[in-house]
């Protein structure tokens, strides 16, 4: 794909881009961007699950400026509330691929969308009988039958990270289930995404984020977009002034909403096919440096 500069100073989708707004000064007005909504994994992360110190100065000083700011992710609350929390959110948290939406602190959503309780034993008592390994999402805990450590690489560095064990009472816990991940080590998803269509119509689950090793399973029409939009409306802010910041699958929806799409070069070609701006990778700060040529101020 060809790429030309855009007005961040980085390579955009020549024939694709979008204007490019950025901070026109202390009048509400003239804002170009008032809400930045970033993926974790892959994007505001870096490939050892941190976020630069470099990435926090810049974060800090756009909240200054009255930028809101806050994580989109398919992770649950507890790890989604934890990075926000270090980068001093100031909006409240989309967790779950868009299915919940949460301010840090509190205790009852803004925003939640659950699978349907019949669904969930439908899909746990599957995943038992054929040894699939399931986690699923209900409030801010992550259920499983079993914990297993080599799954939960990826919240290495979440602190007070815990699954909670429910072994086999796990048809007790199936009410208000905002998401179920599959997780298959020897790299089946494939196989097992196939499956699951066969058991259940686009109007029970939603399968994303499909890699070799997992699939997320949400309820039907949700995605990083909704919740996005939840909580955009809430604050009375436009799509237009929103900066959406993501690298995979599960973030396309979000990028097509948002008036500005930021994709880093790690980033999958579907991903970079939507972008308004493409910066350098997850572990070259490139979050950040596109925040700090978008909006001027910084």
């Amino acid at each position: 794909m060809r790429t030309a500069d855009c007005k961040c100073g980085m390579g955009v989708a020549e024939g694709a881009i979008r204007p490019l707004p950025c901070w026109g000064g202390e009048d509400p007005e003239e804002m170009g961007i008032r809400l930045i909504a970033m993926d974790l994994d892959g994007t505001l992360l870096n490939s050892d699950k941190l976020i630069s110190p470099y990435t926090m100065e810049v974060l800090h000083k756009v909240q200054a400026l009255g930028v809101k700011t806050t994580i989109a992710t398919g992770r649950n609350f507890l790890s989604a509330e934890y990075f926000g929390q270090l980068i001093g959110a100031n909006a409240p948290i989309i967790c779950c691929n868009g299915g919940m939406v949460q301010d840090i602190g509190a205790t009852r959503p803004l925003f939640a969308r659950y699978l349907s309780a019949d669904v969930v034993r439908r899909l746990l008592s599957l995943c038992h009988e054929r040894n699939w390994y399931a986690q699923w999402y209900i409030g801010n805990d992550i259920l499983a039958e079993d914990f297993r450590p080599e799954y939960f690489q990826v919240y290495r560095t979440v602190q007070n990270f815990k699954v909670r064990e429910v072994g086999a009472d796990f048809l007790s816990y199936t009410e208000n289930v905002l998401q179920c991940v599959v997780r298959d080590a020897r790299g089946r998803i494939g196989e097992i995404v196939e499956e699951l269509t066969r058991h259940f119509t686009p109007r029970e689950i939603c399968p994303q984020q499909n890699t070799s090793f997992s699939v997320d399973l949400t309820p039907p029409e949700v995605n990083k977009a909704l919740g996005l939009r939840a909580l955009a409306e809430s604050l009375d802010i436009r799509p237009s002034e929103v900066m959406a910041c993501g690298d995979a699958d599960n973030d396309l929806a979000m990028l097509e909403y948002a008036g500005t799409s930021v994709v880093p070069a790690n980033g999958l070609p579907q991903a970079k096919a939507l972008a308004s701006c493409l910066t350098d990778s997850c572990d070259e700060d490139g979050i950040a440096k596109a925040i700090q040529q978008l909006v001027s101020a910084v």
